[in-house]
């Protein structure tokens, strides 16, 4: 078989096109993915130190400094994994901002002869972000969960019984 992308038709360029967009945002699609997953990941690794040290210390009392070192390390590593996740997320959202720039700028054009080619690439190129969208939304729940876990940890344990007083009427002050 004769594959000719460069053709005279307008049609038979526009199919050509079409196919040729569609490999490109799976591609785009599967490396946002990858991404995503991979910095996700490493959040999962900060979630799984920090959870070492809380039982650490739950377990022993007595080993306050390495408690506390440990402590810090964990918070540096949620800190550096949320830092590289938000950077990630920064990068693939520059990938699909390029991409659809690219598609209104120059594909969308191509397509116009085909009947139906443009509203269906528009449909591909919304299926194909819907993964690494849900990538992006469970490393984002992901650091939810590490900034929620430092802040329980800060209060726990630097915050002082007295720090915080409601009035003798119970009832806060209205700031």
């Amino acid at each position: 078989m004769h594959f000719v992308f460069i053709s005279d038709l307008p049609s038979t360029l526009a199919t050509n096109v079409k196919v040729v967009f569609t490999c490109l945002l799976d591609q785009v699609s599967q490396y946002i993915t990858d991404e995503l997953e991979r910095a996700r990941e490493s959040l999962n690794e900060a979630a799984a130190l920090r959870e070492r040290f809380m039982l650490s210390t739950i377990v022993s009392r007595r080993v306050a400094a390495a408690a506390a070192s440990a402590a810090e390390a964990a918070a540096a590593a949620g800190e550096s994994s949320f830092r590289s996740f938000m950077v990630v997320v920064q990068r693939c959202a520059s990938s699909v901002a390029i991409v659809q720039q690219y598609f209104a700028n120059c594909i969308s054009r191509l397509l116009l002869p085909e009947d139906g080619a443009h509203a269906a690439s528009c449909e591909e190129m919304a299926t194909a972000m819907s993964s690494a969208e849900i990538a992006a939304y469970k490393g984002l729940q992901k650091c939810i969960e590490t900034v929620m876990a430092e802040v329980d940890w800060l209060l726990s344990a630097e915050q002082k019984a007295t720090d915080y007083r409601l009035p003798d009427d119970g009832i806060a002050p209205d700031h």
